[in-house]
C-alpha cells in the first residue's frame, strides 16, 4: 500500500514544478534532518554542520570535482623547493559585517583548533604542520607550531614532511577561518542568528528558529558575489522521511538531497525506475563500531564474529537501494583511483560461528552473557531498518540478541566520542580525496573519531611511514598494508560503501558537486523548467531504460 502511494505522489510531482510566484526569484527552499550540532567550522565533524560551514564560510582553496585545486581566499601561492613550507597571499576579502578577512584570521583559527584545551574534531586535518600533533598533545608550548601570520595578507604554513595531499587537506571546512577579533569579543557568536555571527563564505545567516529552521541570503561582501546567484536558501528541519517527500511533491521543497536528507526506502525503487533520482557516489560508508575498551568487544575473536556475520549483500540489495557498494574493506571506492580487492568474505556464517565459539572460550561466557548488549543507531528509516536487519543477522547467525537503542544524531555523535556505548551503528565521511584521511582517525587512541579506542603500533608507525613518502605507488602500498591491519583487527566493521541521491525541481539549474560528492551552492540558479536535467547537473544518473 505504501509503495502504491509512493508511486502516486512520484507521478504527480511534476505538475508541482513551479516554483510559488509570491517568492523571491532566487529562493531555494531545502530540508537537512536534524540541527546542525555547530556552525562554528573549527568545531565541525558531522554531514549536516559541514554542509552549512560551506555555505557560510571559505578557506583558502577549493577541492573541485575533477580533484584538482581552485583558489578561494588566497589569490595566490608559493611553494618552497623542499616541499615543505607553503606561503600564502590573500586577496582583498571581507567578513559578512564588511571588516577585512585577514592572515591573522587564519592563524588565530588554526591555532584554536590545536589548543588542547579547544574541543574539535577533526585537529589531525592539522597535523602535517610542523609540530601540530605534539602542541595539541600538550608536548609543545603553542609558539612551536608551524602557523604564521607575516601581515595581513601572507600566511606562512611550515610542514614536517613534504605533504602532496596539503590543499586537499584544508580545502575541507574545519580549516576555514572564523574572525578573530568577534570570537574573542563575543564566544558564543555562533549560537544564535545575530548581528555578532559573521562569516566569509557565499552566504550569511539571516534567521535560525532552532530545530525547526534556517535562512541564509546572498553574502554582498563575499568576493565571488557576482557569481553567486541564489539570494536565498530556506532550511527546514524535519527528520519524517515521508513528510519530506510530501513536501516535495506539494511544491514546498525545491530539491532533497539524501546526504542530508534521506527518502523513504520504500518510495526509492520507483523514483529509480522513472530515472528522477539523480544518483552520486559518496566519500561515505555505514559501519559498525565496537567499542574495544570494554566487555566483550576487547576480544578480537568476538569483534570479527559480529563482523562476519552480516549480511552486507542483502541489506544493499533489498533496504537502501541507492547503488550502495557491499563494504568488504575500510576505504570508500571513491577515494581510490584504482578498484579495491575484498579484504574479507560478506555473510562467513561458518567462520562467524567458530569465531564466536573461540571468543567465548576465551572469555568463559555463554551466549546468555551476550544478551544484554546494546546496538545503538541514529533515528532515520534508513538506521532503523538497517539495524533491525543486522539484530536479525546477528541472532540468526550466532544466536546472540541484542537489544536496539534509537538515538537523535547528535546524542549518538556525543557517546561515539565519549565512548559510552557498546555497539554503535553510524555514518563516517572522508574530508579529503585520500584514503589516509579514513585511516588516521585510529592512528592514536585519543582521536576522538577513534570511536573504538583502538590502537595498533604497526599500524601507527605504517601511516608515520606513509607521509614520509614522496613515491605516490610506493605510498598507496603502505596504506594498503594500514587497511589489511585495521580490517584484520575490526576495531570497526563497514557495511556499505555510500551513494547519495538528489530530487529536484525541473527549474533549478547547474547544479554540480564538489569531490567529496556534496553539492556546490554557489552557482545554482532557477529559471524556465528544463525536464531534462543531464544538460545541467553533473553527476550520475540512475539508469533509465527507454522503450
Amino acid at each position: 500500500m505504501k509503495r502504491l502511494l509512493y508511486g502516486f505522489l512520484i507521478l504527480c510531482f511534476t505538475s508541482c514544478s513551479t516554483q510559488d510566484p509570491a517568492l523571491p526569484k532566487q529562493h531555494l527552499r531545502m530540508n537537512i534532518r536534524a540541527e546542525p550540532a555547530t556552525l562554528d567550522p573549527r568545531k565541525g565533524g558531522d554531514a549536516i554542520s559541514s554542509t552549512l560551514h560551506f555555505m557560510l564560510f571559505e578557506g583558502l582553496v577549493r577541492l573541485n570535482e575533477d580533484d584538482t585545486i581552485t583558489l578561494a581566499q588566497a589569490k595566490s601561492y608559493e611553494l618552497s623547493p623542499d616541499y615543505k613550507t607553503y606561503t600564502f597571499y590573500l586577496r582583498d576579502s571581507f567578513w559578512s559585517d564588511g571588516s577585512p578577512v585577514t592572515a591573522y584570521d587564519f592563524e588565530t583559527s588554526w591555532k584554536d583548533i590545536l589548543n588542547p584545551q579547544f574541543h574539535a574534531f577533526n585537529p589531525q586535518l592539522l597535523y602535517a604542520i610542523k609540530n601540530a600533533e605534539a602542541v595539541k598533545s600538550g608536548l609543545l608550548p603553542m609558539e612551536k607550531v608551524g602557523i604564521e601570520a607575516v601581515d595581513e595578507k601572507t600566511l606562512v604554513v611550515r610542514l614536517n614532511e613534504p605533504t602532496p595531499h596539503f590543499l586537499k587537506m584544508i580545502a575541507f571546512c574545519v580549516c576555514f577561518p572564523v574572525s578573530a577579533k568577534k570570537d574573542r569579543a563575543v564566544p558564543e557568536w555562533a549560537h544564535e542568528a545575530t548581528s555578532d555571527f559573521v562569516c566569509n563564505g557565499p552566504f550569511k545567516l539571516a534567521g535560525w528558529r532552532h530545530n525547526h529552521e534556517i535562512v541564509l541570503e546572498k553574502n554582498p561582501y563575499y568576493w565571488g558575489a557576482k557569481d553567486v546567484n541564489l539570494e536565498s536558501i530556506q532550511i527546514s528541519m524535519v527528520n519524517s522521511e515521508t513528510t519530506v517527500l510530501e513536501m516535495f511533491v506539494k511544491g514546498k521543497l525545491d530539491l532533497i538531497d539524501t546526504f542530508l536528507s534521506p527518502l523513504p526506502l520504500d518510495a526509492i525503487p520507483t523514483l529509480k525506475k522513472q530515472g528522477d533520482l539523480l544518483i552520486r557516489p559518496s566519500s561515505g560508508s555505514m559501519i559498525c563500531a565496537f567499542n574495544t575498551q570494554q566487555f566483550p568487544f576487547h576480544n578480537l575473536n568476538l569483534r570479527r564474529a559480529f563482523a562476519l556475520a552480516i549480511n552486507r549483500t542483502a541489506i544493499v540489495n533489498n533496504i537502501v537501494q541507492q547503488n550502495e557498494v557491499a563494504a568488504l574493506n575500510a576505504i570508500p571506492p571513491r577515494l581510490k583511483d584504482t578498484p579495491s580487492s575484498p579484504l574479507f568474505k560478506d555473510h562467513d556464517v561458518e567462520e562467524a560461528r567458530e569465531l564466536l565459539k573461540r571468543g567465548m572460550e576465551e572469555l568463559d561466557i555463554t551466549i546468555e552473557d551476550l544478551s544484554k548488549l546494546t546496538y545503538s543507531y541514529s533515528s532515520s528509516e534508513t538506521h532503523q531498518k538497517v539495524a533491525q536487519a543486522i539484530q536479525n543477522q546477528w541472532y540468526e547467525v550466532l544466536g546472540v540478541s541484542v537489544n536496539l537503542e534509537k538515538l537523535e544524531n547528535k546524542t549518538l555523535l556525543e557517546k561515539l566520542s565519549k565512548r559510552q556505548f557498546t555497539l554503535a551503528q553510524t555514518f563516517w565521511y572522508a574530508q579529503y580525496h585520500d584514503p589516509i584521511n579514513i585511516l588516521e582517525r585510529f592512528q592514536i587512541r585519543e582521536n576522538v573519531k577513534n570511536y573504538s579506542g583502538w590502537f595498533d603500533a604497526g599500524y601507527a608507525e605504517l601511516l608515520r611511514s606513509s607521509s614520509k613518502e614522496s613515491n605516490v605507488s610506493k605510498r598507496m602500498k603502505i596504506l594498503e598494508l594500514a587497511e589489511k591491519i585495521f580490517i584484520d583487527q575490526m576495531p570497526i566493521t563497514p557495511i556499505y560503501h555510500c551513494s547519495t541521491a538528489l530530487l529536484i525541481k525541473p527549474y533549478l539549474h547547474n547544479i554540480s558537486t564538489q569531490k567529496m560528492g556534496d553539492v556546490d551552492f554557489r552557482k545554482i540558479y532557477i529559471g524556465p523548467p528544463d525536464l531534462d536535467k543531464s544538460k545541467d547537473i553533473v553527476l550520475q544518473r540512475s539508469h533509465r531504460k527507454h522503450k
